[in-house]
């Protein structure tokens, strides 16, 4: 069941990942498509690429349901693929795949993973150098299409140093860890995934994980689970305040790759800590 509101990464192949925009014109179609729909049917996209055999989308709905405007664009582009190439039969390898984005902060990293599969598929070495992507429109910090605004203005208020945070970002490599996204998540598990329900006037995990000080390498790192030391501190501060705003252990774990019970041990240790240091000389 998809819930209005929502944030997708949404991602769909080619029939047994056949490369089904290898042209320009391939490319220009469906990029042309997605915006005829955009102003049709109304939603928020926050990034997109489109590779060779497939493309990823970030995409918020408001009224319609995703659903609905996946099946009009896949179908759409169906038609004239195989039109164009004078073929019948299926073009698209199966139902898309829509991975909620369990909170907003994560759609940075997530951007940049959909922004560097250029790099990763040998096709370039830098996003900015990938035509067929939203990274330009985050740089130019405008666009018709991409709704930029929304990241841009989480990386800082003045606009000229969003965009120098927002290609700072872009520059850093990708945790072995994260690589993965592309590959999690059937049908089944994107749509048995419910988005949380924020309680009025709490915070949100990522939120109070970027409060602790965390620059935007290490905030990454954290939330793939990364268990470097000089992040100890952080990951405490973050579990205590995460604690008072009213999230489960579990809840607390889950927004950083960590088990509840590792949660638990951290907090543990941070009380002998501070019961150690009141018996000190």
């Amino acid at each position: 069941m998809e819930h209005p509101g929502t944030v997708y990464h949404v991602i769909q192949r080619g029939n047994n990942r056949e490369f089904i925009f290898d042209k320009y014109d391939d490319k220009a179609f469906l990029l042309d498509k997605i915006r005829f729909y955009k102003q049709r049917v109304g939603f928020t996209l926050f990034g997109y690429v489109i590779m060779g055999n497939h493309y990823h989308l970030i995409i918020q709905m408001h009224h319609s349901p995703l659903q609905k405007v996946m099946q009009m664009l896949n179908n759409c582009y169906s038609k004239y693929y195989n039109s164009v190439r004078k073929r019948t039969g299926h073009v698209f390898g199966g139902r898309y795949k829509a991975i909620p984005v369990q909170e907003d902060r994560y759609m940075l990293t997530l951007l940049r993973y959909v922004h560097q599969n250029p790099i990763r598929a040998n096709i370039c070495k830098h996003p900015w150098e990938y035509y067929w992507s939203s990274d330009n429109a985050y740089r130019r910090s405008i666009n018709d299409l991409v709704d930029v605004d929304i990241m841009l203005n989480f990386l800082s208020p003045n606009r000229r140093k969003a965009v120098e945070k927002y290609v700072q970002f872009m520059s850093l490599e990708e945790s072995d860890d994260f690589e993965s996204l592309d590959l999690i998540g059937d049908e089944s598990y994107a749509l048995a995934v419910k988005p949380k329900r924020e309680v009025l006037q709490r915070k949100r995990l990522d939120e109070i994980l970027i409060e602790t000080g965390l620059t935007l390498e290490e905030f990454n790192l954290v939330k793939s689970g990364s268990r470097k030391r000089s992040l100890t501190s952080c990951k405490e501060t973050y579990a205590k305040e995460a604690l008072k705003n009213g999230y489960t252990l579990k809840e607390i774990a889950g927004n950083i790759s960590l088990t509840d019970v590792a949660i638990h041990k951290l907090l543990q240790k941070e009380r002998h800590s501070v019961s150690t240091d009141n018996f000190a000389d």
